[in-house]
């Protein structure tokens, strides 16, 4: 839960024009002060991947979702040659009556990832061949970001970059920065989101604290922007 900044990109064109196009943009984001921005790579999702990565979310899921059962988990998937970030979101959502799951099927993903700062969640950009389009669909929560109005607008410029390079972008920016480019629109709705947030933690602590140890982020990141 916290303000997040969802995001839609599609390109039409060959997996070499998406790497060039992707390789400009990474070059671009080495002279933002990121965090960190990872390199260009593209890799062939398998049946076996599927097979494995499904399977290792399954023995993995509570109550076993220890840090070192996670940790082997996201080892085994880089051994294949990918990571469980671009595993997660691999595939179509489909929907049946009241069932939703992830259609996955063997493609090809070409991506790239860009951390803006500590405490925010990292851009994962991963392109999923379907059809004749490459598709990215994800989110990026910046709420508890150490310095979020940096972290925020990095991320937003990154979309601005895909923007100008031709990609198709829809862009749910739950601050309302990307419509607005208003700092005192952001600055609300981040105070909103941290009040509310604040106030749920408390009433848990509050109702639960003595039976139940509350542990939330929130805790150590309250973001509240002050705009003259």
């Amino acid at each position: 839960m916290g303000l997040t900044i969802h995001y839609d990109i599609s390109f039409k064109g060959t997996k070499k024009q998406l790497i060039e196009k992707l390789t400009k943009i990474r070059s671009a984001c080495m002279d933002l002060p990121c965090e960190e921005v990872g390199k260009v790579k593209s890799v062939k999702i398998t049946r076996n991947h599927i097979k494995v990565f499904n399977w290792l979310q399954n023995i993995t899921k509570y109550p076993n979702n220890f840090e070192e059962n996670l940790v082997m988990r996201d080892l085994i998937m880089e051994m294949l040659g990918t990571n469980t970030g671009e595993m997660v979101h691999l595939g179509e959502w489909k929907h049946e009556d009241n069932r939703s799951w992830r259609d996955q099927k063997p493609t090809t993903l070409v991506s790239l990832s860009l951390w803006a700062g500590e405490g925010c969640e990292g851009s994962d950009i991963n392109f999923e061949k379907r059809n004749k389009k490459w598709i990215c669909s994800s989110f990026c929560k910046t709420q508890y970001a150490t310095e979020f109005v940096k972290c925020h607008l990095l991320v937003i410029t990154l979309f601005d970059m895909f923007k100008a390079e031709g990609f198709d972008v829809e862009i749910d920016d739950e601050g309302n920065y990307w419509e607005t480019r208003d700092l005192k629109v952001l600055a609300k709705n981040i105070n909103d989101y941290t009040g509310l947030i604040s106030g749920i933690a408390e009433s848990m602590k509050n109702n639960f604290g003595k039976n139940v140890n509350v542990i939330a982020p929130i805790d150590n990141c309250k973001n509240y922007m002050d705009v003259e």
